[in-house]
């Protein structure tokens, strides 16, 4: 099977069309996300974060969980889009359905066989990573083995729904990829409800929510025309390029899965509860990041790969000025938001059952120190698929290799010497310390991208983000008002009134400022009405 080459032809680059991409999965996002939290609250009423189960759980899903985002993850994306997308710029349909079927497969087949190891290996892995908290109780081991067994069976299943949601997004299809978690996590509350007492519950329905992810996802293959083969080769061009492409993919996205194994490791000789309140914690602020970063991500990334393949790099700079423009827009008050409502927040969506107020403030101290991360994250989200339509995955991984490095010190020093200096919760530390080092990540991909394209627009950006930075300060300040003036009525209506008042303030002054940012989301609504 040749593999086939871009053609030439013009394509549009209309950032309006990235921005009715990104609110189509934006929203999806959103419902997804919110699903999430609403999981989170089951299982936080059913075990709290203190309880045996609830430690349990979070470590054996980690490792499950890793498996999946490094090597069947973002990674496949990154890699597979830009190969198979070619075959049908060149008509070849066939073609790329094959590359599909190829990689389908052989996913399916790796995943398999790292899971049977680990199912085999489980009890050392755990024990390698968690020494101290396996210590702690001596049904630790034991529960977190058993649930961590079943659960590898989600990887399987992830592994091929990753690249079916691959070739429905590079097919222009994004509706159906976006409301897959949905589905997951339909399944991890119905097996919580449904097993309740018995922790074994949340592995049981994860696996069945995984099954439900990639089963949703089908129909939109029909829609596509696409077909399937048994083919199982190394040897197809294709399929060597797009193993050449995840190759750093998959060690960059293993730096992203070891800053949360390093958290965790350094946490478990924290107090108890450490694991679950940074857990928990880093989803609320991740809920904001898939909405804002990522959804820009995924519709930005085809108009990227195409103006890099026809060295339009004049445009391609405008696009990633104004793409980041509008992560800065949003991720900005959203951060701040995050930090000044976390109490609030935590208390809404958590604080039920065996979630008590001490539980509320170890998320919520945990929150403060992770919200700005928000920024950072969001805008390295735009700038690493930069480097990716330019065909440099491997940058972005030395780059994620510091910013380990750099995460794993600060969190060291943070959390074992300057926290416990200050009578702070030592964990706040390893929160602050990822935080810290996400802003280096972030400084030096857009100075390597800058040297790599010759410019990314710096001027237009910084001319948007100081009137973004003043609107977002005049919101705090009326956000932490609101929040004083009625800190005596439930924690709903403060975050419902105090959010409400900080977002009209953001609004306001962003108009007053002159954020094109503003009209230009204004006059996208008003074309989707």
């Amino acid at each position: 099977m040749a593999l086939p080459q871009l053609d030439t032809e013009p394509v549009p680059s209309d950032r309006s069309q990235i921005i009715q991409a990104a609110t189509i999965v934006g929203v999806a996002f959103i419902i997804s996300r919110l699903l999430g939290i609403i999981r989170d609250a089951v299982i936080n009423y059913l075990f709290g974060i203190t309880s045996l189960e609830a430690n349990a759980y979070f470590v054996a899903n980690r490792f499950p969980e890793t498996i999946f985002l490094i090597i069947a993850g973002g990674a496949i994306g990154s890699a597979f889009i830009p190969t198979f997308s070619a075959f049908f710029v060149r008509d070849d349909a066939a073609g790329g359905w094959r590359l599909f079927s190829a990689i389908i497969n052989l996913i399916t087949v790796f995943m398999t066989i790292i899971a049977i190891v680990a199912v085999f290996l489980a009890p050392q892995i755990i024990t390698l990573f968690y020494p101290d908290l396996v210590a702690t109780d001596p049904r630790m081991l034991d529960m977190t083995v058993a649930l961590m067994r079943v659960m590898l069976i989600t990887p399987i299943i992830f592994g091929a729904s990753g690249v079916i949601m691959s070739a429905l997004n590079a097919r222009q299809h994004f509706l159906l990829p976006a409301v897959a978690p949905i589905v997951y996590n339909l399944g991890i509350i119905a097996g919580a409800i449904a097993f309740a007492p018995n922790v074994m519950g949340l592995a049981i329905g994860a696996v069945l929510g995984a099954l439900g992810h990639l089963l949703i996802q089908l129909p939109g293959l029909r829609m596509k025309h696409a077909h399937y083969s048994p083919i199982l080769t190394l040897r197809d061009p294709g399929v060597l390029q797009v193993l050449r492409l995840m190759a750093p993919r998959v060690l960059g996205l293993s730096f992203g899965q070891l800053n949360h194994l390093v958290i965790q490791f350094l946490a478990q000789s924290m107090v108890l509860g450490s694991i679950p309140a940074l857990g928990y914690a880093w989803r609320i602020m991740i809920m904001p990041q898939a909405i804002i970063g990522q959804a820009l991500g995924i519709a930005a990334f085809p108009t990227f790969s195409t103006l890099a393949a026809r060295s339009a790099f004049d445009e391609m700079r405008l696009i990633v000025a104004d793409t980041l423009r509008l992560i800065f827009f949003l991720s900005l008050p959203a951060a701040l938001l995050m930090m000044i409502l976390r109490i609030p927040i935590v208390t809404v969506l958590f604080q039920r059952g065996q979630f008590d107020s001490q539980a509320t403030e170890f998320v919520a101290w945990a929150l403060l120190f992770y919200a700005l991360s928000l920024i950072g994250l969001a805008a390295i989200e735009i700038i690493s698929r930069a480097f990716y339509a330019l065909e440099d995955t491997l940058t972005p991984v030395l780059i994620g290799m510091l910013q380990l490095i750099v995460m794993w010190l600060l969190g060291l020093w943070l959390g074992n010497h300057f926290f416990p200096a200050i009578d702070g919760l030592a964990f706040g530390g390893l929160a602050l310390g990822y935080t810290i080092s996400t802003f280096l990540e972030l400084i030096l991909l857009l100075w390597l991208l800058r040297r790599k394209m010759g410019g990314v627009g710096g001027r237009r950006v910084l001319s948007g983000v100081w009137r973004m930075v003043l609107a977002s300060l005049f919101m705090a300040a009326i956000t932490w008002s609101a929040l004083q003036q009625f800190d005596s009525i439930s924690a709903l209506w403060q975050l419902l009134v105090a959010g409400f008042a900080g977002t009209l303030a953001y609004l306001l002054a962003s108009l007053l400022l002159g954020v094109t940012e503003l009209r230009q989301l204004w006059s996208n609504v008003q074309r989707r009405l």
